[in-house]
């Protein structure tokens, strides 16, 4: 049975999410269980925590920094029916008041220099200075529950500092996916699920291949398979038709 479509805006001007963040939930379903408290960091228009909730029965939670995409987030789940406690601030200077099951995030991972963008809310989403990756294992490492899961994606060239960085902070990474444009080409993403100081070999899971073909729509049979079960659709929005004020936000322009 084909999944309920997922509606989303997103910024015209601001970063959109892409195939990355829907391999990350096709990998993020290997662990996710109902009834159970989850955050997204830098939900964005709220993609990955919106489609948790959309196909189970769980608590969402989500933060994100950038006042515009978090009311994205919080209209997102409004306009699909589902449920969503978004908080508008920044991750690592916010205080929680719980620990969760599962903190899923696909964070900025580009290092400085490498495809920065003069539109600053494009930098601030994709460069990993804005959220360094030792600072989000220790701010996790103190939220997730003792026996939760970490599941993230970062750029396949930094899986060295991603393994350390993760054993360095109390972490186990227990299952691990590359992904690859071509079964030729180098790979460029890596999905990691990890929990805290347990004592399980890690499983690499067979690479995730894109596409079999030279043409962008050449997807492999199991991306394919992929987009099918995500089953979203891009609204996009320029920012100067959202107004925020203190105690209200609203879109102007649909």
């Amino acid at each position: 049975m084909d999944k309920k479509l997922l509606r989303l805006y997103q910024l015209e001007d601001g970063y959109c999410y892409n195939s990355d963040s829907l391999f990350l939930y096709d990998f993020a379903t290997l662990f996710l269980k109902n009834n159970t408290q989850i955050l997204d960091i830098g939900s964005g228009s709220g993609i990955l925590g919106l489609l948790c909730a959309r196909d189970y029965s769980i608590q969402l939670n989500a933060i994100e920094t950038d006042p515009l995409q978090a009311f994205l987030s919080q209209k997102n789940a409004i306009s699909n029916k589902l449920h969503a406690n978004v908080i508008c601030g920044d991750f690592l200077h916010t205080s929680f008041t719980q620990k969760f099951q599962t903190i899923i995030s696909n964070p900025p991972f580009y290092r400085e220099g490498i495809l920065d963008s003069k539109n600053n809310r494009i930098k601030t989403a994709r460069n990993a200075k804005f959220l360094p990756f030792e600072l989000l294992c220790k701010k996790v490492k103190q939220i997730l529950h003792p026996k939760g899961h970490f599941i993230f994606c970062y750029d396949a060239k930094e899986s060295h500092h991603i393994f350390q960085t993760l054993q360095n902070h109390g972490f186990n990474t227990e299952t691990s996916r590359l992904v690859y444009p071509k079964i030729d080409k180098k790979a460029t993403l890596l999905l990691v699920q990890a929990r805290i100081n347990t004592k399980n070999s890690l499983n690499f899971l067979p690479p995730l291949i894109t596409h079999i073909g030279e043409k962008q729509t050449d997807n492999s049979p199991e991306v394919k398979k992929i987009y099918k079960k995500c089953n979203t659709y891009s609204i996009k929005i320029h920012s100067t038709n959202i107004i925020l004020e203190e105690k209200y936000a609203s879109l102007l322009t649909l």
